[in-house]
């Protein structure tokens, strides 16, 4: 649609603006249209984009698609050309809007007065002719026509791009990473996008496909392996065998076509010439990205250092310590605690494992309390991956704890490859819930020890594995190079929680499970049957124990009847409906209302991703922007803006991965045959895992034992195991120095 700027709501440092502009386009829909001072034929609507020109001196056509948002009906644009202007008038405030550089309101009138209503022709066609203005040299004319002629391309790449729905962002990343060569590369060398973050190749592939540009290009090769290595590393693997690699390559690279375009060959040749361009590492027939190969080499060469190195401290009678600390803290521990607490203050590297109710809580609290008396000068740090969990390690312990990403100073998970930190300060480092540490997480952490620092790993090798790619902790214990104290004796409830004996049954594969007060399960026929029961128990649970200490677990998030998102709106009507006086707002087509319960879903500098809070209160008075009130369950209060709800939902059902870190009084866990893509031992072991008092399971049985049954965790492609052993027998066969 043709249109005009009205004004500059909002335009960030990277090119993203908020726009109001007025049209008289019939097509604007109504709901979209607001008043204009222009006049009755007139009205003024919101648009979204990148770069769009903040000037009124052009009129601008605008395409794109129209998207509801929380601030109402807004075009999402996706191109944007500026219409050139034909009077003297127009002319002369294009030139004094600042959008060509060079040209100033003195050299604008200057140029006008000389070319009059020919200005833009002269501009495209003959812009040596502007030597004739009094005041322009060959260096002026020179920075004028390159600020023009940068408009222009960015204008002739955004029409030729979007047909492929290219972002303007990204066209902007194209200028900036080409310049005046932009336009050439996208029309005859597309691959050359591929060196942009953010361009997947599918869509490279189909803009070169489109303009018949050679489909054996050698970028083309490239782009294809590191796109199937990103998709590898999405289902957790840190490499692709090279038989693999070739194999998936042929394939998308000759997808499509009548007839083969790539050969078996070239995908060979072109795998050799990537490892030796250094865009990939091929080590005997794992293909690895870079940086992913460099974390699990260098994460295993700190393992191998730590095994290595003296014993970090000396304790004379160490049962005797452990006797005090039995006597200090109230607690009798089992013949494996004891061996545990000694085996982890006696090594530099060491790990605790075992699952709910092995009392992996009361070791790690007497090995604290010993360390804190020997070596009471010595800093300790307390982490874990979630805010939920060291929380949680916080309540147990008594002893202050944060994330990982805090502790060493990440906020974002692109921070994690950085070249330049600084060494924790810390002594003694205890990283709890190490199942959900991922590769690149522990690359970061095993950089940032300081040389003599002692480590402890707990966690659960059986739970669900990291989001991320690897398996740290479950390779870790595989390589049986590191000392490690498996706790296997249930304490929970006095050994007879049926939670913890159920956990236990699944894990060792058996469908026996144990049901009472503290385990029940409701056997379903239909997933409308279960969605009914699931709405039934939660109000008669949340009745008797409180909204915050009742927690639904499902397997998936989005689809399903008994999905994540569908049971929070379900419960949300049922325990939050929308009340006189009780104040809500929208975002993103999600309402929220003061006395929701709410998660935060990526990481920020103040909260972490996976903390759980309730809305307190949402102000405004309709001319500022709202402020939204969160109290999280540790007590803080924190003010989010409107925009900050996108990293914000509602959090009475979380999916089982989102639970990992967590425990809750009582969990609710819907297992349905519909699940059966997700259904895995691990996930349903984890979700009974997070409950403290009650499960209660709600689904067919056929798909428990479907779960139970199906055991395929722990075949991701990493090897830091083996590297962990070859590294530390290399070391053990060096000569001495």
């Amino acid at each position: 649609m043709r249109c005009k700027l009205d004004r500059v709501r909002f335009k960030g440092t990277d090119g993203f603006s908020v726009f109001s502009y007025h049209t008289q386009d019939p097509d604007t829909p109504e709901s979209a249209r607001h008043f204009s001072r222009l006049g009755k034929s007139w009205y003024t609507f919101t648009a979204v984009g990148y770069g769009m020109p903040d000037t009124d001196a052009v009129d601008v056509e605008l395409d794109g698609k129209w998207e509801n948002s929380k601030y109402g009906l807004q075009l999402h644009v996706s191109s944007c050309r500026e219409v050139a202007p034909r009077t003297v008038k127009s002319i002369l405030a294009y030139l004094c809007s600042g959008l060509i550089k060079g040209i100033g309101p003195e050299t604008a009138k200057a140029i006008v007065a000389k070319f009059g209503t020919q200005t833009i022709d002269v501009l495209e066609n003959e812009p040596e002719r502007l030597l004739e203005v009094k005041g322009i040299a060959k260096a002026k004319l020179a920075t004028i026509m390159r600020s023009y002629e940068q408009t222009r391309t960015l204008r002739e790449i955004t029409e030729y791009l979007s047909p492929f729905g290219v972002s303007l962002k990204k066209i902007h990343k194209i200028q900036e990473t080409f310049g005046d060569d932009s336009l050439r590369i996208v029309k005859t060398d597309p691959f050359q996008l591929c060196k942009i973050k953010g361009f997947g190749f599918l869509t490279v592939d189909e803009i070169a496909r489109k303009t018949r540009v050679s489909l054996r290009h050698p970028l083309r090769y490239v782009g294809a392996m590191l796109y199937l290595l990103d998709e590898a590393m999405g289902a957790g693997h840190l490499f692709l065998p090279v038989e693999e690699l070739e194999s998936k390559c042929y394939d998308l690279l000759n997808r499509d076509c009548q007839r083969e375009v790539v050969s078996v060959s070239d995908i060979h040749a072109a795998v050799v010439k990537a490892h030796m361009d250094k865009l990939i590492y091929n080590e005997k027939g794992r293909v690895y990205k870079f940086f992913e190969r460099q974390c699990e080499v260098q994460v295993a060469k700190r393992v191998v250092s730590l095994l290595l190195q003296e014993r970090p401290i000396e304790i004379p009678n160490i049962m005797a310590e452990i006797k005090a600390s039995e006597k200090a803290l109230h607690q009798q521990l089992a013949p494996s605690q004891r061996t545990a607490v000694e085996l982890c203050l006696t090594h530099s590297i060491s790990i605790i494992t075992g699952g709910p109710g092995v009392g992996k809580t009361t070791t790690l609290r007497v090995i604290l309390d010993i360390y804190h008396r020997v070596m009471p000068d010595n800093e300790i740090l307390l982490a874990a991956p979630t805010g939920k969990a060291s929380r949680r390690m916080h309540e147990q312990t008594g002893y202050p704890a944060s994330t990982l990403h805090s502790a060493m100073g990440i906020m974002y998970d692109a921070d994690l490859a950085a070249q330049e930190y600084e060494l924790l300060t810390a002594d003694l480092v205890i990283v709890d819930e190490c199942s959900m540490v991922d590769m690149r997480l522990a690359y970061a952490l095993f950089q940032r020890l300081k040389p003599g620092a002692q480590l402890i790993l707990v966690g659960d090798p059986d739970q669900l594995p990291s989001v991320g790619p690897g398996n740290v902790l479950r390779e870790m214990i595989r390589s049986q190079m590191i000392p490690t104290a498996v706790l296997d004796i249930v304490f929970r409830q006095a050994s007879n929680s049926r939670i913890a004996l159920n956990a236990h049954a699944v894990n060792h594969n058996d469908t026996h499970l144990l049901y009472g007060d503290d385990f029940i399960f409701c056997d379903v026929k239909t997933s409308d049957e279960a969605l009914s029961l699931i709405l039934k128990y939660y109000v008669q649970e949340v009745s008797q124990n409180g909204i915050g200490n009742v927690q639904i677990l499902s397997p998936q998030r989005k689809k399903g009847t008994v999905c994540a998102n569908r049971l929070n709106s379900e419960i949300r009507d049922l325990v939050n409906p929308p009340r006189a006086g009780r104040a809500e707002i929208k975002c993103g087509g999600m309402t929220y209302r003061v006395g929701d319960r709410v998660i935060q879903t990526r990481n920020q500098e103040e909260v972490a991703n996976g903390e759980v809070g309730v809305i307190t209160a949402i102000t405004g008075d309709g001319t500022n922007d709202p402020v939204i009130e969160i109290t999280l369950l540790d007590g803080r209060v924190l003010n989010y803006s409107a925009d900050m709800l996108e990293d914000v939902d509602l959090s009475y059902c979380i999916s089982i991965h989102k639970s990992q870190g967590a425990e809750f009084p009582v969990v609710l866990i819907p297992i349905l045959k519909e699940h059966y893509i997700m259904l895995r031992r691990n996930l349903l072991y984890t979700a009974i895992s997070r409950a403290k008092s009650k499960v209660i399971l709600i689904g067919q049985r056929q798909a428990i034992y479907m779960a139970i049954h199906k055991h395929d965790v722990d075949k991701r492609n990493t090897a830091l195991a083996d590297r962990i052993t070859v590294y530390y027998d290399r070391e053990q066969q060096r000569p001495a120095s």
